[in-house]
């Protein structure tokens, strides 16, 4: 820690507590002291507790969290698969039995890459205190350091724990494979905290909708003609037949409801994401004026 500039405060040193307490609060030997996360951006992550000062010598999370306030818009526009957990790791660091774990230097390294660019476009620079130079490359956390990986049984049960429900009412089981597919980009059939942390976004602006124009029925439901409109507000322009199958499938008494919503959405952005990649793998610069993506949606649907 000293390497940052601050050294622990005397009254955090073990001396000062009994051995019982040092053990409960997590102190370690040079007296630091873990505490829970508060800072809302680093909540979720494969761990929950923190230390302060942080490695940029910030004595709070509060005051913390107004320094990387920059970083969580950027974490917003998703600009890199690792710049989230690594912000973190400096911001609100992970401590373990009272002692900080550092991030790596090339952990660093891949976040600045998957974020510079978007960071150019606003103007601004890497910031000079993240240099990815100060960081060790030895006793660290890389980025082969995973999260805990999710499962669609752990993620529905994240879902529900985070309140992405509707009146009481929340995703299914079924729902949330669905969900964990859009965003399985490996392939692995669970999540890793960022892609978790991707599709919680993803959900929010979904739930946020169906709250604001269809809570207020009762019970609350989306009706055909709003299921049109939101549909081709997405860009899924599906023809006559595609659409009945579509609403015949997932309607229940009232209409579509909050949890077959998130559901068709989600299987119809897939089918879009897969037409997308195999355009892309076509060994020409080409479309496919034969089969069109309308063609390929009432092919899978119906």
């Amino acid at each position: 820690m000293t390497k940052f500039g601050f050294q622990w405060p005397e009254t955090l040193r073990c001396e000062a507590l009994t051995t019982e307490s040092c053990e409960h609060y997590g102190v370690g030997s040079s007296g630091g002291v873990c505490e829970p996360i508060t800072i809302p951006m680093c909540q979720g992550l494969s761990y929950n507790q923190t230390i302060t000062p942080n490695l940029l010598g910030h004595t709070s999370q509060r005051e913390a969290v107004a320094k990387m306030s920059f970083f969580n818009a950027m974490v917003q526009t998703m600009c890199s698969v690792d710049i989230r957990l690594f912000v973190c790791m400096v911001y609100a660091p992970q401590c373990v039995a009272g002692e900080v774990q550092r991030p790596c230097r090339s952990f660093c390294e891949r976040a600045k890459r998957g974020c510079e660019g978007l960071m150019t476009s606003f103007g601004v620079s890497w910031p000079n205190e993240l240099r990815c130079d100060s960081f060790p490359e030895e006793m660290c956390v890389t980025e082969d350091s995973r999260p805990d990986m999710l499962t669609a049984e752990g993620l529905l049960a994240k879902l529900i724990a985070g309140g992405f429900s509707v009146r009481g009412k929340t995703l299914s089981l079924k729902t949330a494979r669905i969900l964990l597919t859009l965003m399985d980009e490996d392939k692995t059939d669970d999540l890793n905290v960022v892609e978790v942390f991707k599709l919680e976004h993803y959900l929010a602006v979904i739930r946020r909708e169906y709250v604001e124009s269809y809570e207020s029925r009762n019970p609350p439901s989306v009706t055909q003609t709003q299921m049109k409109k939101a549909l081709s507000a997405r860009e899924f322009h599906l023809d006559d037949e595609t659409f009945r199958a579509l609403w015949h499938e997932y309607r229940s008494k009232g209409g579509i409801d909050y949890d077959e919503y998130v559901a068709v959405l989600t299987k119809l952005q897939i089918l879009r994401d897969r037409f997308q990649a195999h355009l892309l793998s076509l060994p020409c610069d080409c479309q496919v004026a034969s089969f069109s993506f309308k063609q390929f949606m009432k092919s899978a649907i119906i």
